[in-house]
């Protein structure tokens, strides 16, 4: 489902159609949860995340005039309630490593290649943006979350084109990181 399908879902919404608000809901829940699963690896976290968003978004959507994008504006909404829970997850993580006597940079000696790791993975994937636009769109739109059939109707592709291409994305990429180069 594009952007322009949910934001007339939610323009019909504001007009008092139920129906149209039943299914933006119920797109927004399970995009989300794709979403969040990919930030956040404890599942019961996540799902009160897309809870808390869903909630937010019910309470606030009709009274806000929203003149460019209803699903820009969502998909923030989320992304600010991650970034809080990541946020409060690193400060727990401090107070206790306080209390516990260890150094305050605890999450540079529990991971660190960590920094790094993300430092390489992103040249990578500039890299492939460059060398190919398409590896790089079908490896961005994976990562949102979008599934196999919506990626193929947005590049206007096969199933079969579509896991050919992500295959050889995976792979450049793996390449990439091993090597630093693209091949």
């Amino acid at each position: 489902m594009s952007s322009a399908v949910i934001n007339d879902l939610y323009r019909r919404t504001l007009d008092g159609d139920k129906s149209a608000e039943n299914e933006l809901f119920e797109f927004l829940t399970a995009r989300f949860r794709l979403f969040a699963r990919h930030r956040i690896w404890i599942r019961a976290d996540a799902e009160e995340i897309v809870q808390e968003t869903l909630m937010v978004i019910l309470g606030e959507y009709k009274s806000l005039v929203i003149d460019t994008s209803f699903t820009a504006w969502a998909y923030k909404v989320l992304d600010n309630r991650i970034l809080a829970y990541i946020k409060n997850r690193s400060r727990d993580r401090d107070r206790t490593a306080k209390m516990d006597g260890l150094p305050e940079k605890t999450a540079a000696i529990e991971n660190p290649g960590a920094n790094d790791l993300k430092r390489r993975l992103i040249t990578c994937l500039r890299k492939i943006c460059v060398a190919n636009t398409r590896y790089a769109r079908i490896l961005n739109l994976h990562y949102q979350g979008y599934v196999t059939d919506e990626i193929c109707t947005r590049l206007g592709i096969t199933q079969t084109n579509f896991y050919s291409i992500l295959s050889r994305a995976r792979s450049l990429l793996d390449f990439c990181l091993d090597k630093g180069e693209i091949e």
